[in-house]
């Protein structure tokens, strides 16, 4: 397990600045936010030198690029909607690609409670879809466990999907909100979770416990994956990455790093 964090938590710094900022806290990979303007460039608007250029820099400076954070949603009733966002989806596999990411996050949420079985159904479909696309460009697509979109949910999505290339991005605060724990959660996405979003706010949604226990069920597993910190736009960025970076070595046993 290795550490990283969002583009969110430093929005305004460029793509070499984050890399800067990542060697000076000890991290070792960057997620990009892509579609909210933030300054490291990496959008479908790049043009092919300039995401070459971006690959070049992450690959120079040993950072890893982690995963591409889009807000393409997979939670309408409508399948015209999916259409859409399929559409969406295989220009972002690609996008991925080109910067060296192995990783695509989606949403599946909001799930509307009323309609969950077409909902997931749907959301299955999409990444079936693109599955074949995923796998010809080296990229994994993974629904976040965000808002509503319970574990089981997801992983219903992942395996009614049949895709090779479809996993987990397991983000805990959002299912403890809801009252269910990190060990009510792990039996449904034991075998997904490819990618964590790490909150470890003193207010934060998960306590220290309930982040530390991620590591505890993780590790046996052999999990070699990120921990991204998402903290979106905060007032110090660099007080995040200081704290962030020190329970991380601290849950994964790596005080001396």
């Amino acid at each position: 397990m290795r550490p990283g964090f969002m583009s969110s938590v430093c929005p305004k710094q460029t793509l070499s600045e984050l890399i800067e900022t990542a060697n000076e806290f000890g991290y070792e990979g960057l997620e990009f936010r892509v579609e909210w303007d933030h300054g490291h460039g990496i959008e479908l608007s790049a043009s092919f030198d300039e995401l070459g250029a971006a690959q070049g820099m992450l690959e120079d400076s040993g950072i890893e690029a982690t995963c591409i954070a889009t807000g393409v949603k997979l939670n309408s009733p409508e399948e015209s909607d999916h259409i859409a966002a399929r559409e969406s989806l295989m220009r972002y596999i690609e996008l991925a690609q080109n910067v060296g990411a192995p990783y695509l996050r989606v949403f599946g949420d909001k799930v509307p409670e009323d309609n969950v079985d077409t909902v997931l159904k749907l959301a299955a479909e999409s990444c079936a879809a693109v599955d074949d696309h995923a796998g010809q460009h080296g990229v994994d697509v993974l629904i976040e466990t965000h808002t509503n979109m319970r574990p089981e949910w997801a992983k219903r999505i992942v395996d009614d999907s049949g895709g090779q290339h479809v996993g987990v991005l397991w983000h805990i605060g959002h299912h403890i909100s809801r009252g269910q724990s990190v060990d009510e959660a792990w039996p449904h996405i034991k075998s997904s979770v490819k990618h964590l979003h790490f909150s470890a706010r003193e207010d934060g949604k998960a306590d220290e416990s309930e982040n530390k226990r991620t590591f505890d069920l993780l590790r046996p597993e052999g999990f070699d994956g990120f921990y991204s910190v998402e903290v979106i736009n905060p007032d110090d960025p660099q007080a995040v990455l200081a704290s962030h970076i020190e329970k991380f070595n601290r849950f994964a046993g790596r005080e001396d790093a």
